[in-house]
């Protein structure tokens, strides 16, 4: 696949930078100021009170975190076999396919999700593991836990979302071959992630309140930051066509994006606040949204 970008005379570079930077602080400030205020569980909720339903959860947050460090570490950065990406380079307006290696292929925002998973899992592993030995976790503990569940949520949700409504529809479109999406790193990072966590939030008693709802717009933020420093390097590229900063409609995709982020952590406010007395309704509203977003085969129309 080969294709030239035309920007067709814009740069509106500087407006989307600005109104990212003026997004990104905005959250940062607004966590600041509301971190003290509750939003984060007891820890008998998110780590039951230390018989088999705890150990339950240290299995399985440990096993997640597992998955999270194997599929960084063997399935990809040293997998002698690169991993294909559609890229746009920046200086030469095209888009092509590029063969990443080693920590290269971590370079992807879902990727950066995956890792923050596993964070997540690893966190709320070690505070089951005290309350399974009888202690309370320390609440640095706990509340480092349920920052990084919040965060992973959002940032999957956009993940699994874009990549089902967006990624895959484009390839469609152009004729592209989707074999590489369907890689078992790639099952992870787009499908996997989600679904776990989402097992996660119903199962195992994790949820969080209104003021983390910025955390994973903090973490879009830092990544499109990350993204564009990257592509001004020389022979630099985006990893996503769609977050070049440049186009008449960049400033809208990417507050769009942040958006998604935004929206995706509403939903997981809402679906805290219903499983406490209303678990069936959430129960239907996770699964109908987990369903809805993940995709675990290729879309019609791929020549496979």
């Amino acid at each position: 696949m080969h294709r030239k970008l035309d920007l067709k005379g814009y740069d509106r570079s500087s407006i989307s930078l600005t109104l990212l930077s003026l997004i990104l602080i905005s959250s940062v400030l607004f966590f600041m100021l509301n971190f003290g205020n509750g939003g984060f569980p007891g820890y008998m909720d998110t780590h039951g009170e230390g018989g088999m339903e705890t150990w339950l959860r240290i299995f399985f947050r440990l096993g997640c975190a597992y998955l999270s460090l194997h599929t960084a570490v063997f399935w990809m950065i040293r997998n002698p076999d690169p991993s294909t990406m559609i890229v746009l380079f920046r200086e030469e307006l095209e888009i092509r396919v590029h063969k990443s290696v080693g920590l290269e292929k971590l370079g992807t925002f879902s990727a950066w999700t995956m890792i923050v998973f596993g964070l997540s899992m690893f966190v709320n592993g070690v505070g089951s593991i005290y309350v399974g030995l009888g202690y309370a976790p320390p609440e640095w503990v706990q509340g480092l836990g349920v920052s990084l569940f919040a965060t992973s949520f959002g940032a999957a949700s956009l993940t699994s979302v874009v990549v089902r409504y967006v990624i895959l529809p484009s390839m469609v479109k152009q004729g592209s071959d989707q074999d590489h999406m369907f890689k078992p790193h790639e099952q992870v990072m787009h499908n996997w992630v989600l679904l776990l966590l989402s097992i996660d939030f119903l199962l195992g008693g994790m949820s969080f309140g209104w003021p983390v709802i910025s955390l994973s717009i903090i973490m879009g933020g830092v990544y499109l930051t990350f993204a564009e420093i990257k592509a001004r390097r020389k022979g630099g590229y985006y990893v996503y066509e769609f977050i070049d900063p440049r186009p008449a409609l960049a400033p809208f995709l990417l507050s769009g994006l942040l958006i998604i982020c935004l929206l995706s952590l509403l939903f997981g406010l809402l679906i805290s606040a219903l499983k406490q007395d209303y678990y069936f309704i959430s129960f239907i509203l996770l699964t109908l949204f987990v369903t809805s977003s993940v995709q675990f085969k290729p879309l019609g129309g791929d020549p496979r």
